[in-house]
Formats: structure tokens, sequence, C-alpha cells
């Protein structure tokens, strides 16, 4: 398929329809055509495409334009969105930008504020001594799922944790710097 790692388009069949998009075979086409010069049955499957592409540009903008109506406050879904966020496996609801960068799903705590238990902050204390700053993605859900079972955490409170001791020590390095 098109956009498959290694795919070009000599790898995509022709829609319905259409001529092969590869274009006739180079044995087929007369010597008499000087290189450069477009065969009919070339210029034929280059209208095509310019069609198809042309259909498929205001479809495209259509969709946006709905989309942007729909994103409206008090605006009706349509059954045609839905459809076609469907049919791309998406979900309606989805934002469109993911959430910060700490939240896998977007969502904002409860605004309760988190205090780590003893073995939670010494576990994150003995991390940060290894000389490991914030964590990464993978990294941070592995954290966060070890120090889960020490007590209640999610992975913004990670995340948030190695940002507060990194400004923390940096604030500390200053001021002693200026002693």
């Amino acid at each position: 398929h098109f956009g498959a790692p290694g795919g070009s388009m000599a790898d995509v069949a022709a829609p319905a329809g259409l001529p092969d998009p590869s274009g006739p075979d180079p044995a087929s086409v007369p010597e008499s055509v000087p290189a450069g010069v477009m065969t009919a049955v070339q210029r034929d499957t280059l209208r095509h495409q310019i069609a198809a592409l042309s259909h498929v540009a205001q479809q495209n903008l259509l969709l946006v334009q709905q989309g942007a109506e729909e994103a409206m406050p008090g605006a009706q879904k349509s059954a045609t969105m839905t459809a076609i966020h469907a049919s791309m496996g998406v979900a309606r609801d989805q934002p469109q930008y993911p959430g910060p960068v700490y939240s896998k799903d977007g969502t904002k705590g409860s605004g309760q504020r988190w205090t780590p238990t003893a073995t939670q902050l010494a576990r994150l204390e003995e991390l940060y001594a290894t000389g490991m700053g914030t964590p990464n993605g993978a990294l941070r859900t592995q954290i966060t799922e070890e120090l889960a079972r020490l007590g209640p955490i999610n992975e913004a409170n990670v995340y948030n944790w190695f940002q507060n001791k990194k400004a923390r020590m940096k604030k500390k390095e200053q001021e002693a710097r200026r002693m």
C-alpha cells in the first residue's frame, strides 16, 4: 500500500475505472513520441488523477468547515461526521491535540493535592539520586506502577515531583554560589 514502509506509487493499484497510475508499459509507447512529450493515455491518466485529487480536496474542505461549525458551543453533531470518525477509528469526542505530556489520557486531576507516602518519597529520592532527570513516558509509567503499590499516585504526580525536585536543586545551587 502507498504510505507503507518501502511503498511507492508503483505499489498502488489503480482505482476502479481509472487507468493504471504507473502509465503504459514503456515498450508499448511508440518510438515516434519524443522524450518529454506525454502520450494520449498519459494525458488521460493525469486528467483522472487531477480530477480525483480535486474531489478529495473539496471533500476535505467541506469536512473541515463542518467540523468547525460543530465545534461551536451548542452545535448539533452530524451523523456524517460521526460516520467518518467511526470509519477512521477515531473517538468522536477525542481531543484534537494531545493532553499535557504527563497525562496519557489528557484528564485533569480531581483537585486533591497528592502527598507521597514516606516509602514513595524515599523511592523517588533514590531514583533522583541515580542522576535520572524527568523520566520519559514509558519509564514514567513503569515508575508510577511501582509506586502505586505503595500508595495512591498517578503519572502527573511523578512528572511534577521530578520537575519540582530539579527546580529546587537548581535554586539551592544558585543560592550556594551567591554565598
